[in-house]
């Protein structure tokens, strides 16, 4: 069995538009956390779960130049798209 950290982003937040990929310090908030999501002990994969959304295209695209795994699903239901990182990671 693997162990899978998953890491739920997406751009659109009422409150605060696009925080998962502001500038934190030398990086982004989004690579700060996976960043310390691969320094678990134990930690097989790190997935980022986000909406289908043409807006999280950037999240996908910055997953993707980083070999980061992305799962891409509804923007409501957060706990498909946990689940769905679940079935794939």
């Amino acid at each position: 069995m693997k162990t899978v950290a998953i890491i739920i982003a997406r751009l659109g937040s009422t409150r605060l538009p696009g925080k998962c990929l502001f500038p934190l310090g030398a990086g982004t908030v989004l690579e700060w956390v996976t960043t310390r999501a691969w320094n678990i002990p134990g930690l097989d994969e790190v997935w980022v779960a986000t909406s289908t959304l043409p807006q999280d295209d950037q999240i996908a695209q910055w997953c993707g130049t980083r070999g980061l795994q992305c799962f891409r699903g509804s923007e409501t239901d957060v706990l498909a798209r946990v689940a769905g990182c679940a079935v794939f990671g």
